[in-house]
């Protein structure tokens, strides 16, 4: 029983990929909680030599997840102030407020320097 309860959400979890990677779905910047997570998630194209959305604003005190997708070669999140970093996918606290500056993580080229973005935590 346990092993057809297993397959199941697997099947259910694949659903899921498959229309999230051909609908085009994305998470937009104005993201809200999901379900019971209460994590708010968002999706950054990085892109030689840039981010899109470059600018993420959140409220002090909520969890964040920032999708990263590759679109041409391996770039990555990283903000140095916070101590995060990450190729796929960035996770964190939004525990103080400020203004802070992520970087591009892995040497992509040329304007390697110039990738930047900004994560914005406002007071609640």
């Amino acid at each position: 029983m346990k092993k057809i309860i297993v397959a199941a959400a697997v099947l259910a979890l694949l659903g899921i990929a498959f229309f999230i990677g051909f609908t085009g779905y994305a998470v937009k910047e104005d993201a809200k909680p999901k379900g019971d997570s209460g994590i708010r998630e968002f999706e950054v194209k990085a892109f030689r030599f840039g981010y899109s959305p470059d600018t993420i604003t959140v409220n002090k005190g909520d969890k964040v997840r920032i999708k990263i997708d590759n679109t041409d070669t391996m770039h990555g999140i990283r903000i140095p102030s916070l101590g995060i970093s990450g190729n796929d996918v960035v996770e964190l606290s939004a525990d103080a407020e400020g203004e802070f500056e992520w970087l591009c993580n892995v040497m992509c080229g040329s304007g390697h320097r110039e990738m930047k973005g900004k994560l914005i935590v406002k007071g609640a």
